[in-house]
């Protein structure tokens, strides 16, 4: 079957790294990108549907139903939609897989989700009567609602390119942890879980987030896997305290013993030269966090403190969309080393993933 998976725009590379650790059988078949709403990741896999459901960095998984590799912008295109959903074997094969997997006693609920882009002879929701229309005369006992539906199918238009696919994710894989205290700007977990994965967790890691805002890098390095030690802190007491009670959860006795949060100056980290393995951070950047000359100062003082207490070939995962100001910093720092770079959007801003390595050396 062939799948995909749709990420936060630009962490689709990244996606495909996670889909192929996690699935080694898994074929990588092509990159596609709906502007600038999400990156799309297509590959071909046969195996468990439920290995898929786990992947951390991906905010929704699908199976293709359908893939046209070229419209031509007009009306025909509707009626040649039309007749591959309502009759295509590709339809039928997924309706079918989708059958083996989720087992309905009855018929099942289903709607039409549609997204276009790029100039069409008809509107989006003319390309999504077609299809809603064709499902049924495919399906005739199927019930098409509005809302709370148990078989999503998604047509995306992408230009010239088309894409049919049948959710099989929900919404919990979007909000893979329930934060008790949401703080302005906060990271969506598949991007802290991409962050957190670039950094190649292993179950002896002390893990640090210097910044750790609401704690959700540190909750998603809880969800990649084992690990020695969690290390997190802020120089706002309201921020220490909001990732105490998101980490802490349900637990009535608090952090557990793994964990440590504190209110410290990222600038002078109360920490051990060489005591931490991985760093993944957001950094500041924007207008609405410091003035130009702030942040001047801040990058390179936090830079060289993190080139301190990271060990030899330990990793840093950086995300700033201040790029002048990380490579300067990384360029004053002789043992830190810029590996490669992931731009991505964020909260409507383009930044970049940075992987940094700490070399050898005292």
């Amino acid at each position: 079957m062939r799948y995909y998976v749709q990420t936060m725009p630009g962490v689709e590379e990244i996606a495909w790294l996670e889909i192929r650790a996690l699935l080694p059988e898994a074929q990588f078949v092509e990159y596609q990108f709906a502007k600038e709403q999400n990156g799309i990741v297509l590959f071909d896999y046969d195996g468990s549907v439920e290995k898929l459901l786990q992947l951390q960095t991906a905010e929704d998984v699908f199976m293709e139903a359908l893939s046209i590799s070229k419209v031509f912008r007009g009306w025909r295109d509707l009626q040649e939609l039309k007749e591959l959903v309502g009759r295509g074997e590709a339809v039928g094969r997924a309706i079918n897989a989708l059958g083996r997997y989720r087992k309905f006693s009855t018929p099942p609920t289903f709607r039409v989700i549609s997204r276009k882009y790029g100039k069409h002879e008809y509107r989006r929701k003319d390309m999504e009567r077609v299809v809603l229309e064709a499902l049924q005369l495919r399906n005739p006992r199927w019930t098409a609602v509005s809302d709370a539906a148990q078989v999503e199918f998604w047509v995306n238009l992408l230009g010239s390119r088309l894409l049919l696919g049948i959710r099989l994710s929900d919404k919990q894989m979007r909000h893979r942890f329930k934060r008790k205290v949401e703080l302005p700007a906060s990271l969506r977990p598949s991007v802290a879980a991409a962050m957190v994965f670039l950094t190649e967790p292993t179950a002896q890691d002390v893990f640090l987030d210097p910044m750790c805002g609401s704690g959700t890098i540190l909750l998603a390095r809880r969800l990649m896997g084992s690990y020695k030690q969690l290390l997190g802190g802020d120089s706002d007491p309201t921020r220490v305290a909001a990732s105490e009670q998101n980490i802490a959860g349900r637990r009535k006795k608090g952090l557990p013993s793994t964990v440590q949060l504190r209110r410290w100056d990222a600038q002078k980290l109360p920490l051990e030269t060489g005591s931490v393995d991985k760093v993944a951070t957001n950094l500041p950047f924007g207008k609405q966090v410091g003035t130009p000359a702030e942040l001047e100062r801040l990058y390179p003082a936090v830079f060289k403190e993190l080139e301190r207490v990271v060990r030899p070939n330990g990793r840093l995962v950086i995300l700033s969309s201040e790029y002048e100001l990380v490579k300067t910093a990384v360029r004053q720092c002789p043992h830190l080393e810029i590996e490669r770079g992931y731009s991505i959007a964020v909260l409507g801003q383009w930044g970049r993933i940075y992987l940094i390595r700490r070399t050898n050396g005292a």
